[in-house]
């Protein structure tokens, strides 16, 4: 069967919209002695209509409560219609900055608004014209064009000016929450050249409910649109360019173990992940082999903040494998900033698990099937949580390579080792900490 992947959110850690500005780890600063925040914070900073169709509430334009009553309708008790209760459906966008946050911009419209994508071509004369991707040739002047006056009006929420002393190479969240419906996201590069990888290693990722909606930030137009639903169904991960990644996230595509035998040809890898409040930072790679040289069988992240994450595959036996988990803000995933953490296991039996502190990466070694140990009973995983994960690349670390059974310390990493022998004098599962 083809590796399963799920989400859920723990309401336990969030943060309700608060901005807080991360330079890999650490608050933001902002010297000008004024107030810089971002649409996280305010909603004097965005825009929210006040009914699910888009249309304001008239007010009734009277003082006296005569007036006032004379003005309402009557009507008897049975006709008067029920009130059900608002529906609000939350969302986070999260996004680690370039070095040109002044560049970057964001919207939410209500309904679909679907653009044409349009690219810049280079004619005979030296001259370029912009060009649809699909062929149809428009002017110049569309290339250039952004939201227009009739999709400003379906505008629900938006971002401001980012201030570059604020968030350059910074990473924040944004959280707010929309009644159910259609709505298309837009995310503006000024420059038409993204938020990564030019000028930093930028991401933005748009999330519900723990669930991954889009992820993105290489770009060649000035911006990327994106249509979905309110409440959010993951659909099945499609690789229309056959790059091996999904085309909706950029995670790597999910194993296809259908022509395996679990416990004869392949072994379960169960991983189950907690993110804290910056899910946006963490990612992780599953390799074959000691390092990040080997083939990449899987991979997650970025993950919306406070929600749990579950992946399953069926992997080939006989065989070494490496686990990568990094953290772009070179903290862990706890204690800083919530108390995240994460185990791998096979079969129901443990392979590590892992308390969150590390630097900015953390190593796990193991090898399937995990061997048996004579002198102890297996032990026992961990109750699995109804949550969903992914995967998505991102700055390869220097290769990490160990003898089995080793354990090096290095700034910022961590590196563990469990491998076993089995019958055979192969490794078995191996784990190794590298803390700062």
């Amino acid at each position: 069967a083809v590796g399963d992947q799920n989400a859920s959110v723990d309401d336990s850690g969030s943060n309700n919209g608060e901005e807080s500005g991360r330079t890999e780890g650490k608050g933001r600063e902002d010297d000008s002695g004024t107030d810089n925040t971002s649409e996280g914070n305010s909603k004097d900073n965005y825009t929210i209509a006040d009914n699910v169709d888009g249309n304001s509430t008239d007010m009734i334009n009277a003082t006296e409560p005569d007036e006032i009553e004379a003005m309402l309708p009557t009507a008897s008790p049975t006709e008067s219609p029920s009130m059900s209760p608002t529906i609000c459906i939350p969302i986070e966008i999260g996004i680690i900055f370039d070095e040109y946050a002044g560049e970057t911009s964001w919207k939410v419209l209500r309904g679909a608004h679907r653009k044409q994508p349009i690219r810049r071509v280079l004619n005979d004369d030296g001259n370029s014209t912009a060009e649809e991707v699909e062929g149809k040739v428009a002017s110049a002047a569309d290339d250039q064009q952004g939201i227009t006056a009739q999709e400003q009006e379906t505008t629900v929420w938006e971002s401001i000016y980012y201030n570059p002393n604020n968030f350059n190479s910074r990473a924040d969240t944004f959280n707010q929450c929309l009644p159910p419906g259609t709505y298309t996201f837009v995310f503006s590069d000024r420059e038409a050249d993204g938020i990564c990888c030019n000028h930093g290693e930028g991401v933005y990722l748009l999330s519900t409910e723990g669930k991954v909606v889009t992820i993105g930030g290489e770009m060649y137009t000035k911006e990327r649109r994106y249509v979905f639903d309110l409440p959010f169904e993951e659909p099945e991960a499609v690789d229309e360019n056959d790059d091996g990644l999904d085309d909706r996230t950029g995670w790597v595509m999910p194993f296809d173990s259908s022509k395996y035998i679990e416990g004869e040809t392949c072994e379960n890898f169960h991983l189950e992940l907690k993110t804290d409040a910056y899910g946006l930072e963490t990612t992780w790679a599953l390799f074959e082999g000691s390092d990040e040289s080997g083939r990449m069988f899987a991979s997650g992240g970025p993950y919306a903040s406070d929600a749990v994450y579950e992946v399953d595959y069926c992997l080939p036996s006989e065989q070494e494998y490496v686990l990568y988990v990094y953290d772009w803000a070179r903290e862990g995933i706890c204690c800083e900033s919530g108390n995240g953490g994460y185990n791998v296991t096979s079969g129901g039996r443990v392979i590590f698990e892992s308390t969150g502190v590390f630097g900015d990466k953390e190593i796990t070694q193991f090898y399937l099937p995990l061997a048996d140990l004579p002198s102890s009973s297996p032990s026992e995983a961990p109750a699995r949580s109804q949550m969903s994960a992914t995967t998505f690349p991102t700055i390869s670390p220097t290769p990490e390579t160990s003898t089995p059974g080793e354990i090096r310390e290095g700034p910022g990493s961590s590196f563990h080792t469990t491998l076993v022998p089995t019958a055979s004098p192969s490794p078995a599962s191996s784990t190794i900490d590298e803390n700062a």
